[in-house]
């Protein structure tokens, strides 16, 4: 397995952030209005060291939190099947929620960019798969960082083969247009042979399960982080999705940043970020307990 400075492999891709020796005494009194997990799915190729930086700011706001990373690549995303990256989010499942849980449980699940939600959505699926399709996995926040955009693929592959170039130009001698263009062919023989399968797209799933009750809970709302500059997700595509999350019930918040590029809010405006996901999370206990009074 990779290892990373300060946390420890789960798997190949799944890192739990080591405690602090002065936040590991912890007790449930102190815990009780913040989050136990949180689970940040990175950007498609993401670097560890990169995505470590936002483990390190939830860090900050809830020190007794438990953290796990997941690190992936666009080029997985697009090719593997439901079942393969259900099984890759497997550790998360085995690590955080050993049994089904309590709906409550105070989880915060933080998705970055289209890759980062569709192992997200896996991770929906993988706890189906261990603990029953009538449960679901606990959680009381799904932030959305630069996601989700549209899934149509005629509209889309152009932004999206950019975004696989700029994650792996650096492992070719030629120019960066043609990277792109063999990520483009990549990317329509995968529609063809989706089409000819009959197999489901992993944005498309991830989208859907995201808007499935018996998947993702709607006690959770939605906090949606974007930026009109943001040259690989629309805004527009990512408003839509966030007014059709709430027309299927889902209690949804959205955060614009300016001038901010494609998962560059937080670096441009942490004090905006941080307060959006510390403002959101208060709003979420107090939803829940409203629920539990109800």
């Amino acid at each position: 397995m990779p290892t990373f400075p300060g946390f420890t492999p789960i798997s190949d891709r799944i890192f739990l952030r080591n405690e602090d020796p002065d936040s590991a005494d912890t007790s449930e009194k102190v815990l009780i209005d913040k989050p136990a997990t949180i689970i940040i799915y990175g950007w498609g190729d993401g670097l560890p060291k990169n995505v470590a930086k936002y483990a390190d700011g939830y860090h900050r706001l809830f020190p007794m939190a438990r953290i796990l990373m997941v690190i992936s690549s666009t080029f997985a995303a697009s090719y593997q099947s439901l079942e393969q990256r259900t099984r890759a989010m497997l550790p998360i499942i085995d690590t955080a929620f050993p049994t089904a849980g309590d709906v409550s449980e105070r989880v915060i699940l933080h998705a970055m960019s289209n890759t980062g939600g569709i192992y997200a959505a896996a991770t929906l699926n993988a706890f189906q798969h261990r603990h029953g399709i009538d449960k679901s996995l606990p959680h009381l926040l799904c932030v959305s960082d630069s996601t989700p955009g549209s899934v149509v693929f005629s509209t889309e592959v152009g932004r999206w083969s950019r975004a696989m170039a700029l994650g792996t130009a650096k492992w070719f001698p030629w120019p960066f247009t043609v990277t792109q263009k063999i990520w483009w062919a990549f990317l329509y023989a995968i529609y063809l042979l989706e089409k000819a399968t009959g197999r489901e797209p992993s944005g498309i799933y991830s989208c859907r399960a995201f808007l499935d009750h018996a998947m993702a809970t709607p006690r959770a709302p939605r906090l949606y982080m974007y930026s009109k500059t943001d040259d690989l997700i629309w805004w527009e595509d990512v408003e839509a999705q966030a007014a059709v999350a709430k027309s299927k019930g889902y209690t949804t918040v959205l955060e614009m940043f300016d001038n901010s590029p494609h998962v560059g809010h937080m670096r441009m405006h942490p004090e905006q970020y941080w307060g959006a996901i510390r403002r959101c999370w208060k709003s979420s206990l107090a939803l829940e307990e409203s629920a539990d009074t109800s």
